[in-house]
C-alpha cells in the first residue's frame, strides 16, 4: 500500500473501530446484568484462566467463553446494525430485479434474529458460538463485521480488544443496570442505547 492508503486504513481503524467496540461492550454489560448465570460462568472462566492477574494476549486462546459472550452480544445488538453494498452487475434476488449501481441494504439486526437461521433467536445464549454449533450455520447468518471482500479490516483486532477489555474488567467488577431505566436500542450509523445506559459498579468479592 502507498503511504496515503496506509494512513486511510489507520484512520478507519481508529475512528470506526473505537465506537463500535465500545458499543459492543456496552451491550455485553447490559446482557450480563440481565443474565447472572452466564455472568457467573464468565467469572469462573476468568478465575481459572487468569488466577487474579490481568489478562494478556497469550490468554486469548483460553478465554473461549469470554469470546462467546461477546459474539452472542453482537448477534443480538450488532454495533453496525445495517450496511450497504453496490451491485457490480444486474442481478435478481428472490424475484426482485437488482440493477447494477443501485444500493442494497443489509440489516444484521434482522439477519441475526431470523428464525430460519437461529433457534430461539431472542434468547441470550453464548453457547451458540461453540465451534460445533457455529459450523452448522450458513456462512452469512452472522455478520457483525460484514462479509466477503468488504469485511471489516479491523475485525480480528476488534475481537481481540473486546475480549481483553471484558476480561480485564469482569475479573474485578460486576456491572448492574440502574433501576427504573427503559433501555431502547437506536439504530443510527451504530446501534446505541437511545437515552444512554446508567449502570452501577461493584467490586467482586
Amino acid at each position: 500500500m502507498s503511504a496515503a492508503e496506509i494512513r486511510s486504513q489507520c484512520l478507519t481503524i481508529f475512528l470506526a473501530g473505537h465506537e463500535t467496540t465500545a458499543l459492543a461492550l456496552t451491550w455485553t454489560w447490559y446482557l450480563l446484568s440481565l443474565h447472572p448465570s452466564h455472568e457467573a460462568r464468565l467469572h469462573a472462566e476468568l478465575d481459572e484462566v487468569l488466577g487474579g492477574r490481568a489478562p494478556k494476549y497469550d490468554d486469548l486462546p483460553n478465554l473461549t467463553y469470554t469470546r462467546m459472550v461477546i459474539e452472542e452480544s453482537m448477534r443480538l445488538y450488532p454495533p453496525a446494525p445495517f450496511m450497504t453494498r453496490e451491485p457490480v452487475a444486474d442481478d435478481v434476488i428472490c424475484g426482485h430485479q437488482i440493477p447494477k449501481g443501485s444500493y442494497v441494504a443489509i440489516n444484521p439486526w434482522v439477519v441475526h434474529r431470523h428464525r430460519r437461521l437461529w433457534d430461539h433467536p431472542l434468547r441470550f445464549d453464548p453457547e451458540r458460538f461453540t465451534p460445533a454449533r457455529s459450523a452448522q450455520r450458513p456462512r452469512f447468518a452472522y455478520l457483525p463485521f460484514g462479509g466477503g471482500p468488504r469485511i471489516c479490516l479491523g475485525a480480528s483486532f476488534a475481537m481481540m480488544e473486546a475480549v481483553l477489555v471484558l476480561a480485564a474488567l469482569a475479573r474485578k467488577f460486576r456491572f448492574r443496570l440502574a433501576p427504573g431505566q427503559m433501555v431502547e436500542p437506536r439504530g443510527m450509523i451504530t446501534l446505541r442505547p437511545n437515552r444512554g445506559m446508567v449502570m452501577s459498579v461493584a467490586v467482586r468479592e
